[in-house]
């Protein structure tokens, strides 16, 4: 008995070792996250919405109305939260404009 009682000491002392490892852990990867991450916004929401928003006010005609318009449901989907989608309307509005989108290192990161 005495040596389950034992056990039962040693218990609170590996659970507080498992949560330190845990919040060492995850502080490591908070400060391990990219750059553009840690500026509180995603490329597709920033960089790419940006381009998107230039390159549908530089052209005319219907082809800019329809380019507005996926640039609009971009910018909604951003701000729901829904980064992925609103990338797809944001190259949707670039491929109207027939502006190529640039490639930069936050952007290779968010794919």
């Amino acid at each position: 008995m005495a040596y389950q009682l034992s056990s039962f000491r040693r218990f609170p002392t590996a659970f507080a070792v498992v949560a330190a490892s845990a919040l060492a852990f995850t502080g490591l990867m908070a400060s391990a996250t990219p750059a553009y991450a840690q500026s509180g916004g995603d490329y597709r929401c920033a960089g790419l919405a940006e381009q998107a928003h230039v390159a549908a006010s530089g052209i005319e005609g219907s082809k800019q109305s329809s380019a507005k318009r996926f640039v609009s449901t971009g910018k909604k989907l951003c701000e729901a939260g829904n980064e992925r989608a609103a990338a797809k309307q944001f190259r949707a509005a670039l491929k109207i404009a027939g502006v190529a989108e640039v490639e930069t290192d936050s952007q290779m990161a968010s794919r």
